[in-house]
């Protein structure tokens, strides 16, 4: 295509404007064809024509008509052998510069469609067919890049995926410790609440309190264990469970709870409306939800067992039994230490070989006696006992007798006193009795009955002998008649018990009036 110059070009912008001829041959695949082909032919076709004009007109000197046969012959052979030679060279042509190009294109348009993105045709010239692998090659390389952005996609994807399994492995890790966190936190508030008091009754109110606060259950109930009789009793009650249930017992064995204490394992019932074992005692939707009993151990020891009630059927997961399990555990230690403090406290008050209390109860519950006769004018009297010819007996049959003569004494004068009466070991074989809201009169004849009491009861003897009968001398004052304190108390009975001892033994004396003994 020639360029149409505008008027006034100069001859330079003429020359650079002028179409480039070799150019446009590179770029056309037809041309490069024809070329090859028409101007081998054309030369070999002009070369041959020349030589036959020149044979034919040498020819023609000497015989015309041959000279014309020889031309007309030569023509048409140089016209078969110049297509001939055409043929050749388009053939030629055609596998130089359409064959090849286009096996290689085809072998790595094979090697591309098995997956080979990265392979490259082989660009050898500016015509159709190169032109055609420079586009497959730009078709390739975005192939290539779609197929890294795919990549980088998809591990991008892969990521998020992590990142979002992470968060959420992450969210459910700090559910998991804030639960922990909570279940600390009750322990601990569990923990500080039973651990503040050694008051056993205060200590299991405290616990219902928390358990039913923080782990949402209907119905809480403790019961321990009666050394004496060896069976479960119901001795705090918290949330929906009637009051009137303390005191309830239940023999070891006998049902859940009798059998958590039996084996002392925990043990969880979905629904009790299915199990049998489960006590039906009338009261509306008592048989009904979840319960759980956990044994309380110490030391490998039984105290009792603690129990969880919830109204939905299995409505206890296994987080909770294990954080139930650990409060159990603590309960029964600060049970096992109210116990334990409360034993320890009766042996402090306790005389070791009688089991009545001692002289330091015996002085903390006059003065409370006292303060309650003085603040409701009711009377308080003391009776001060001895035995009479108690060390004979030692000495007769040794301290062995006669320490159970004490201890026989002592029982006989407890099973003759009232409920808040109180008999106590003053010291060696003298006793005390407070008779709280007693008068002088009263406390005379309560005195009198003691004293017959201990003449009719049998003492143990030694081994194979009878048993031995023993008397007692007793004293008797009254707080406000004979003293105003308890120290006055003590020494006005004191002085009575000498009295009897001095009369004979065997009596009882009163204390002398305190107006008399002034006058």
């Amino acid at each position: 295509m020639w360029v149409q110059h505008p008027p006034g070009a100069s001859p330079e912008q003429r020359r650079y404007n002028r179409p480039n001829v070799l150019s446009r041959i590179r770029q056309s695949l037809a041309l490069k064809l024809i070329l090859a082909s028409a101007i081998p032919s054309a030369v070999v076709l002009l070369a041959g024509l020349g030589a036959l004009v020149a044979h034919s007109h040498r020819l023609s000197v000497r015989d015309p008509a041959m000279a014309f046969d020889e031309l007309r012959t030569g023509a048409i052979l140089g016209t078969l052998l110049a297509l001939t030679f055409a043929g050749m060279t388009i053939a030629l042509a055609a596998r130089h510069f359409l064959l090849k190009p286009i096996q290689g294109l085809s072998r790595v348009m094979a090697r591309a469609e098995l997956g080979e993105f990265l392979v490259r045709a082989r660009v050898q010239s500016e015509d159709e067919l190169g032109k055609l692998a420079r586009s497959f090659n730009t078709m390739l390389a975005r192939i290539t890049d779609m197929a890294v952005a795919d990549i980088e996609a998809k591990e991008s994807l892969a990521k998020m995926e992590h990142d979002l399994s992470l968060q959420a492995e992450l969210q459910a890790v700090n559910a998991r410790l804030g639960a922990h966190v909570g279940e600390m936190e009750l322990l601990l508030e569990v923990s500080h609440a039973i651990s503040g008091t050694l008051d056993l009754p205060e200590l299991l109110e405290t616990l219902g309190g928390q358990v039913c606060a923080r782990l949402g259950v209907s119905e809480f109930s403790v019961m321990l264990v009666e050394d004496a009789t060896d069976q479960l009793v119901v001795e705090a009650v918290a949330g929906e469970a009637p009051r009137s249930a303390r005191g309830t017992r239940f023999h070891l064995g006998e049902g859940i709870i009798g059998e958590v204490a039996a084996r002392g394992q925990t043990i969880y019932v979905e629904n009790l409306a299915t199990d049998p074992r489960y006590p039906r005692n009338g009261r509306p939707g008592r048989s009904k939800g979840s319960f759980l009993a956990l044994p309380l151990k110490s030391k490998g020891r039984i105290l009792g067992v603690m129990n969880f009630t919830r109204p939905k059927v299995n409505a206890f997961s296994q987080q909770e039994i294990r954080l139930a399990e650990a409060i159990a555990a603590q309960a029964a230690l600060a049970i096992a230490n109210a116990r334990l403090y409360q034993q320890t406290l009766e042996l402090s008050f306790t005389d070791p070989l009688t089991g009545v209390p001692n002289r330091r109860q015996l002085f903390l519950r006059l003065e409370n006696e006292i303060s309650r006769s003085l603040r409701f004018g009711d009377p308080v009297s003391l009776l001060m006992i001895d035995l009479d010819l108690f060390k004979r007996i030692n000495d007769a049959h040794g301290h062995t007798v006669g320490d159970g003569v004490l201890r026989g004494v002592a029982l006989a004068l407890r099973r003759t006193i009232r409920k808040i009466d109180i008999v106590a070991r003053y010291g060696g074989e003298e006793f005390c009795v407070v008779l709280p809201r007693v008068g002088k009169p009263e406390a005379l004849e309560v005195a009198e009955k003691l004293r017959r009491a201990v003449a009719a009861a049998s003492m143990p003897g030694p081994e194979g002998h009878p048993a031995l009968s023993v008397t007692i001398s007793a004293g008797v004052a009254t707080l406000g008649t004979d003293a105003q304190d308890v120290a006055g108390l003590i020494e006005k009975a004191d002085t009575a018990l000498y009295e009897a001892k001095r009369l004979g033994r065997d009596r009882v004396a009163m204390a002398v009036p305190v107006q008399r003994a002034s006058a």
